[in-house]
Formats: C-alpha cells, structure tokens, sequence
C-alpha cells in the first residue's frame, strides 16, 4: 500500500486540492489508516467551508496514477479494497477526480455506509457544473451561480437588497439563500442523470424558480435547448405571471412550454385559489378543493384574498405524454400529500426523483410512509421548522424538505 499516493489521494478526494509538501509530510508522519486520514481532513476549517471551492475546476499538478487513485478512492469513501473487476472498470479514460468521487459517492453501498456525509455528496454534484459562468450583476436581479436571473420585484421588501448580487453556490451558513441546499441538490442530481434530455415539473411554481434553475444547469451538462421540457403549476395570476416575465428574462418564450394557470390536485376538475393582495409578498396561499370541512377550507383560503376558481391538474394528466421526468418538484402549502398520494402510480412509472417543500411534521411522516411502501429512497430530509405562539401551540414557521429517489428509473450519473 503506496501511504504517499494515499495522503496525496486524500486531499485530492476530500478537499478538492494538492496537499502542500508540509501537509503531505505532517500527515505521512502521522498516517496510522484510510479512515483516520479522512476524519482528519474532515475536521480541518477547510472542510467546513469547501462548498464556497465548489465551482472551481481542479486539476491535479503532481503526476497522477489513477490505478492507485481507485485504489485510494475505495478505502477512503467506500472503506474496503476494490474488486479487480472493480478496479477495471473504474479506471477509464478521460477521468477527472471529481468523477471518480461521484461515482462512488452515488452508491447505494456510500449512502448507506456513511450517512453523516452528505457535504461530500453535495460538494462532488455541485462541482460537476464547474467552472460556473462569470456572470455579470444585474439591476433590479440577483444571479445564481449558474447565472439564472431573478428579478427581486418578485418577492418581498426583505430580498430587495440582494438585487445585483450574484451567488458563489448553493447556500451555506456563509450566505443566506431563497431556497434549501437539499433543493438545489436534489435538482443538479436530477440533471446529472438525465442523459441527453431532461424534463421538469414544478408544482405551486411561483415565478418558476426550479424551472429555470434545472435548464441552467442542464444546459451547463451539455443538454440541447430543445430537448429540455418545463411544466409550470401556479394557482396565484399575479406569480403566474411573474413567471411568464421570469421565462422572458431568463431568455425563454414562455408561449413554447405548458405553465398553467392552475393548481395540482388528486384529481382532474375545478378549484378555488385566492387573488392575493400582496403577491409579492405572499407565497402561503393555498387550493380550496370544495366545501369539506363545513367550509373551513375555503375561508382559510380566502384569508389571503378573494377567491376565484381555476383548472384543477392532477399528475396523471401533467405526466400522461412523458415516459420520463427527471425532476418533479412540489411546494403547493400543505396539499402535498394528497397529491402525491393520488399520483404514486404514474410517479413509480415515470419520475426518477421528487423534490417536496413539506408543511407539517404529519405531512413529512405520511410522505415517509408513502414512498417507502413503494419503494422510494429518502436522499435528504430537512424538517420543517415551527416557532411557539403564546396560546402554548405551535405553528409552521419555516418549510421542510425532502428529496426521494425511484430506483426504478436508471439513474447512472453521466460524465
């Protein structure tokens, strides 16, 4: 066993770099296995804020044997040899250490084993779109790293002050971000295993956010414009418009996708939705489905503005044309699990991955055991966040998330 080519190995593996000369002496002297080099690298400040590193290309300037860098890559993720079959199939031509590191880490065998690691799951996909495009700031609009535009008239007063920015990554604890890290990596995840096309459905879209984030990095993959498809849900007119002007800001004829002026539901048929008085500031409002509930339903709605009935979708419908969907992602405030309940046929048949903003802690249990019972796997969960009122009780304060997997669909990331 070569320890030299094993430390060198480490750095390139777990912090995205050459070690200097002193690292590599430091850490020969003090090598006592694979396991206790990678604890080590991972304690170290660095670690903690690699994801900032994440859209950079790295390239290695020490000679680079990349028999033993599987070798390497073996014990110090997966803890175990490799198989010579192993060993062979993993040594191909073209290689970069980054996709030697997502390749293993998007094993089954990795998730398993080492399920505290998600940061180096999440560093190895978002680096897969390095380099990130240098964009340009924007008046009015602040960028992500993939160069995606949002126009801050879409939100409220508190965003305001971020136009003209442009985000170094998904977020981190260094800057506050509009969505969840599991978001952004469960939809780079979706588009690295799309192949040559990818297909996207957001559901409770607001100004289509995901949708315009997943073709930014599906086009950062190499994908053809034409051969990626967006399907938009939003109940609200004033966020269904704004996200007719995001597709045209973004550089997209709205009029070549399907973006309903709807809500999802179990069913086919007509709901009511709420005319807000503050769009930009209210993304809370949610689908009356009829007058359940002796229609508390609907003046809980109606809390939000006055109600008008529009086109209620269900994903049977949304996805009876498509053979596949790369990303479903669902945000409709506390309707999710009916809908995918209603839907978890054409899902098994159809969805590789679905990403769920959650609304209670109920909500994100019934969702568990619905997509356990078929087969799904849970790739990352945020619970929801609720704050205490003076009456004792709790209430919803910040969305959850998860993010599952259908093992069914092939999902083999593409180099």
């Amino acid at each position: 066993m070569n320890i030299r080519e094993g430390v060198i190995w480490a750095y390139r593996l777990i912090l995205n770099r050459e070690p200097s000369d002193a690292e590599l002496a430091a850490r020969l002297g003090a090598y006592t296995d694979p396991q206790a080099l990678r604890r080590a690298l991972r304690k170290t400040g660095e670690w903690e804020t690699l994801l900032d590193r994440a859209g950079e290309v790295f390239e290695p300037h020490r000679p680079v044997d990349w028999k033993e860098g599987v070798s390497w890559a073996f014990r110090l993720l997966l803890r175990r040899e490799p198989s010579a079959e192993e060993l062979k199939r993993h040594l191909v031509r073209n290689d970069t250490v980054n996709d030697l590191r997502l390749r293993l880490l998007s094993t089954r065998e990795f998730e398993v084993g080492s399920p505290g690691s998600t940061a180096m799951i999440d560093f190895a996909i978002v680096n897969a779109f390095a380099p990130f495009p240098a964009s340009e700031p924007i008046d009015g609009a602040f960028r992500d790293m993939l160069g995606a535009i949002t126009k801050v008239s879409y939100l409220g007063a508190g965003w305001h002050g971020r136009a003209g920015y442009v985000f170094r990554s998904v977020p981190r604890t260094q800057e506050y971000s509009l969505h969840g890290t599991s978001e952004w990596i469960g939809t780079l995840r979706s588009v690295l295993e799309a192949g040559k096309s990818f297909t996207a459905i957001e559901l409770g879209a607001g100004w289509g956010p995901w949708l315009i984030a997943s073709r930014q990095a599906a086009l950062a993959r190499g994908i053809k414009d034409r051969n990626i498809d967006l399907i938009g849900v939003e109940g609200s007119a004033d966020h269904h418009a704004f996200m007719l002007d995001n597709f045209r800001t973004n550089g997209l004829d709205p009029a070549k996708y399907r973006l309903h002026h709807a809500v999802a539901g179990a069913q086919d048929g007509i709901a009511s939705f709420p005319k807000l008085n503050a769009a930009e500031e209210d993304y809370g409002a949610f689908a009356s489905f009829g007058e359940d509930k002796m229609g508390v339903d609907r003046m809980t709605a109606a809390q939000h503005g006055e109600l008008e009935e529009i086109p209620c979708i269900s994903l049977a419908t949304l996805m009876a044309d498509k053979k596949r969907v790369d990303l479903l992602h669902i945000d409709i405030q506390g309707h999710e699990e009916e809908v995918l309940r209603a839907g978890i046929e054409v899902l098994n048949a159809k969805a590789r991955r679905v990403v769920v903003g959650t609304h209670s802690r109920a909500i994100e249990g019934h969702l568990f055991d619905l997509f356990h019972a078929n087969g799904w796997v849970c790739e990352s969960e945020v619970v929801c966040e609720l704050k205490p009122l003076m009456d004792g009780t709790r209430a919803l304060w910040v969305d959850g998330e998860q993010v599952w997997r259908n093992d069914r669909l092939d999902g083999t990331p593409h180099a």
